[in-house]
């Protein structure tokens, strides 16, 4: 079994631009294993500073972030020249994964299911976009990637948010070039895309979008040509839901439709604004989490198969097996301080 550090790798979860990620487990007193995720940075790009400072970034901002509706980091490091991040481990599908197993057997999401989903997204929003550093001071933190596949249901019916990677705040030292787009671009809000001063009204922008998948099962704006869908985010007449599906109630759709406005002025202002509405729509529905937990389970044990680990690379393709660097163990050496700063107070 392959090893990161003290974590043992069991499977492989995923992989994107940035990094890998892995389901692992990690000894703790008594004789016991608890599950993680490791998410490490692809070996390729150690020696590409701009990807190492947005993985730093992330680690940082996770550091701070203590909510039950964000996914949580318990450690970071570096092994073998790379470093990676320890991450809470899930036990429930993403809401990409819900929709894909919905949209193969023409079922659809309990409208209740979906309104509570979204609620609790706007609670992890609400309190990733009022954080505040050291200085007492709000960082201003943009999520930027509000999409389905970052989205995280557990068994209970709770409801995670993860992968900051691509986030920004005011401490970051990750500068975001100009002409540069962060996020998917199916979920990206408009100013976002004419290149205006963006703040944490895009987040909400993208969830709505998301809250509109999850009640159509169809994408809102994604097409096969990444200009296609940026001109329908900018001119596309967008529909309520109700549109597709009839039983969406007309209170739910005028919460969507506020959540997708195109000004940032007509949206709502805050993600607390967003789960007054949609807690207030919850409770005269009568949502019972019994049927959400029985859904989310449905869903659960319908998952793909567990990808076995990655094969090693072939030697021509850019993956170093080489002994770590002089480079990297310095980096290893910044990387433990920047552990014991992160992570030392959460242990005492």
């Amino acid at each position: 079994m392959s090893q990161v550090g003290r974590y043992k790798l069991i499977h492989l979860l995923g992989v994107g631009g940035m990094a890998e990620v892995f389901k692992a487990r990690c000894p703790v007193p008594g004789g016991i294993e608890r599950t993680v995720v490791i998410k490490r940075i692809l070996p390729f790009h150690s020696g590409n500073a701009e990807f190492v400072r947005m993985f730093v970034a992330e680690a940082q901002l996770l550091g701070l972030l203590h909510h039950p509706n964000v996914v949580q980091a318990y450690d970071f490091g570096e092994s073998e020249g790379t470093l990676f991040l320890v991450l809470e481990y899930v036990d429930g599908p993403s809401v990409s994964k819900v929709l894909s197993t919905l949209g193969a057997t023409g079922r659809s999401i309990p409208i209740l299911a979906a309104a509570h989903f979204a609620h609790e997204v706007c609670r992890a929003l609400e309190h990733v976009h009022g954080l505040k550093g050291g200085d007492g001071e709000t960082l201003n933190v943009i999520h930027r990637d509000v999409t389905p596949s970052n989205i995280l249901l557990t068994q209970t019916g709770g409801v995670k948010l993860l992968d900051f990677g691509v986030a920004k705040y005011r401490a970051s030292q990750v500068r975001t070039v100009e002409g540069t787009i962060k996020g998917k671009p199916a979920y990206l809000a408009p100013e976002a895309l004419e290149a205006k001063p963006i703040d944490s009204r895009v987040d909400l922008f993208s969830l709505g979008v998301v809250l509109h998948e999850m009640l159509t099962l169809r994408s809102l704006f994604e097409s096969d040509s990444q200009v296609v869908t940026f001109r329908k985010i900018l001119e596309l007449p967008i529909l309520p839901p109700s549109s597709s599906r009839p039983d969406v109630p007309p209170e739910l759709d005028a919460i969507v439709m506020k959540a997708l406005e195109r000004d940032p002025a007509r949206r709502y202002q805050t993600a607390g604004e967003m789960a007054g509405d949609l807690n207030r729509f919850i409770s005269c529905g009568g949502l019972r989490m019994d049927d959400v937990c029985a859904f989310v389970n449905d869903i659960r044990t319908t998952a793909a198969p567990k990808r076995p680990l990655a094969a090693p690379l072939a030697s021509n393709e850019r993956w170093s097996t080489e002994k770590p660097t002089t480079r990297f163990k310095k980096k290893g050496l910044w990387a433990a301080r920047l552990h014991r700063a992160l992570f030392a107070k959460r242990r005492t």
